[in-house]
Order: structure tokens, then sequence, then C-alpha cells
């Protein structure tokens, strides 16, 4: 009997491997304002199909040393292997991050809440309806960890997914875990390499996927404008 169990659980859990890129863009505003434009790429079925290309923007502005509020948008375009065809999901987001940094580590608290408006054309358009608008509670708690004298930024975090406006019997759906590293060039360029592991912990078919997630940052944020040379009077 328990071998029969077990055999059952191995069944409904279908394990994947997928392929993560990402280029990033960012720049600095005005009064710590700063703006992110990213496109990513994603793969499944053990990196062998397309499975998502995304397009987002995201406007944020830090209030004062620990806190991060930020709003974007995102259009998901997501490949139906079997229709050989893109659906297109309208995303919007608001979040805040705080952070705590001590010594060379930082601590990290991210809170998003997203909203996706689904292509299903047959749903009712009641705003809560998780048939067509799907809202997610999103937490990622993380920390980071500045090497000394080198490039190199580990980091680990873990996030939770909840829907709580779902038929779900438990709200928390999800989960994933992430590790890995940024590798800064110089000032402007950054590199990031990195693992996840994305569980679902609700129903029957507990997914998992193995991520490998590769990223590319082209940053304005640390650009300073240069002081302007004062003119040396003329001697008359």
């Amino acid at each position: 009997m328990i071998l029969l169990a077990n055999v059952s659980l191995l069944s409904a859990q279908t394990k994947d491997w997928g392929l993560w890129t990402s280029i990033d863009v960012e720049k600095k505003l005005a009064n710590n304002w700063e703006l992110d434009v990213a496109a990513q790429y994603r793969w499944k079925d053990n990196i062998s199909v397309t499975d998502q290309i995304r397009g987002s923007a995201d406007i944020s502005r830090k209030l004062g040393d620990y806190v991060k509020l930020a709003a974007g948008y995102e259009l998901i375009a997501k490949k139906k292997v079997k229709q050989d065809i893109f659906v297109y999901r309208n995303r919007f987001r608001v979040q805040s991050t705080f952070s705590y940094k001590y010594a060379r580590f930082t601590a990290k608290w991210r809170v998003r809440t997203q909203l996706t408006m689904l292509e299903n054309e047959n749903a009712s358009s009641t705003f809560f309806d998780d048939d067509y608008n799907k809202w997610v509670l999103r937490n990622r708690f993380g920390l980071e960890y500045n090497i000394k004298k080198t490039p190199l930024k580990p980091y680990i975090n873990i996030e939770l997914f909840h829907q709580p406006f779902s038929n779900l019997e438990y709200s928390y759906y999800k989960n994933r875990f992430s590790v890995g590293t940024d590798y800064k060039i110089n000032k402007y360029h950054s590199l990031e390499i990195g693992y996840k592991l994305e569980t679902e912990v609700n129903g029957t078919n507990k997914n998992k996927l193995n991520i490998v997630k590769l990223g590319y940052t082209f940053s304005f944020l640390d650009s300073k404008p240069k002081p302007e040379k004062k003119s040396k009077p003329k001697s008359e």
C-alpha cells in the first residue's frame, strides 16, 4: 500500500527544466525616481519549446534608505504549443520593497500585488472573477552578500504566491526558491546567473519546474554628471 501510494505521488508530480533569459535597462531620473525597461524570453519542456515572451516597464521611487515603491506594466505573449499560436495577456503590478543593510549583507522583503488579464473571452467581466482577472499577491524574502574586492554579489530568496480571489481550497498555491549571483562588469554593465525551483503546493498535480536564469543589465543608476570646471579668471 505504501509503495503504491509513493508511485501514485511520483506520477502526480511533473518535473521540467526551463531557461529564462532577460535584458534590462535601468535609468535614474530626477528626485529619486527610476525607470526600468525589460525584455524576457522563456523556454520550457527541457529547454526545447518557447514558453513566453515578455516586455515590461516599471517606474519606482525611493523613500529614504529602507523603502522603495514601484508600479509597472507587462505584456506577456504565451505560446500554446498544440495550436502553435501566441495568446496575449496584460499584467499590471504595484509593489513595495523594504531593505536593510548590515555590514556586507542586505536583507530584502518585497510585497507585490499583480493583476493579469487573461485571454478567456467566455468568462464574465467581473473585476474579481479569477477566470478573467487573475489577482496574485507575492511575498519575496531575500538576502544578498557583497563579497569584498570582487564584482560578485550572491543572493538567495524564497517567494510565496497567493491567489486571494480564487476558488482554490487554499489561496497559497506556489513557491519559488532562487539562488544565484550578480557579476558587475563595470558601473554600466552587469550579468546575472542563477537557478530557480518553482513548486506548486495546491491541488493534486504538484508540478516542479527547474529554471536556469541568465540576465544582462545596462544601468544608468550609477552615472553622475561630471562637475563643471570652473574657468580661471583671466589676468588683466
